[in-house]
């Protein structure tokens, strides 16, 4: 019986350390400049930058592709650090990510046809641990949204309906 509970306690301590390494392991995300370099080269039918108002952002330069209707708009800060990426296609967005000051991903959205959050979404704190995770259903919140505090430990879980409208907190 001891054996047993043993057995079971093992699993579930190494399941745990195990979901909180994959939590981590993915949030390390920063800007992949090779593969920025190489989606610039793809729009640069025509270029311009403009100083942006906002504090977070000092310099937007923009990359257009004339031939398939698309921009690559990248928004960088004093220090020329890229922290922001939108690239649409006939105006409707197709990758949008936003980056804090040190490179960290703030959060991974996937996008559908129309240009909306849809699939798994995870937020992220500046040291890359998860902040919070859930689905997006064409632009919505929808179901178990987890979210976590700096160590990767789950707070509270939140409940979404179909129309991104919070059903039950839970703690």
């Amino acid at each position: 019986m001891r054996f047993t509970v043993f057995i079971i306690f093992c699993f579930v301590l190494f399941g745990c350390i195990q979901h909180n390494a994959i939590l981590n392991q993915v949030a390390k995300k920063t800007v992949d400049k090779n593969w920025l370099d190489s989606v610039i080269k793809n729009h640069n039918d025509s270029t311009y930058n403009k100083p942006y108002k906002r504090t977070d952002f000092v310099t937007a330069y923009f990359y257009i592709n004339k031939k398939d209707s698309s921009t690559c708009q990248v928004m960088k800060d004093s220090a020329s650090t890229v922290r922001q990426i939108i690239i649409a296609k006939k105006g409707i967005r197709n990758f949008f990510a936003q980056y804090y000051a040190n490179g960290q991903l703030q959060a991974e959205l996937p996008l559908d046809e129309l240009g909306q959050y849809h699939g798994l979404g995870s937020y992220f704190y500046e040291d890359g641990t998860v902040e919070s995770s859930g689905r997006y259903v064409h632009g919505f919140k929808n179901g178990q949204w987890k979210n976590y505090d700096n160590k990767g430990q789950i707070i509270s879980t939140i409940e979404y309906d179909i129309n991104g409208q919070p059903i039950q907190p839970t703690k």
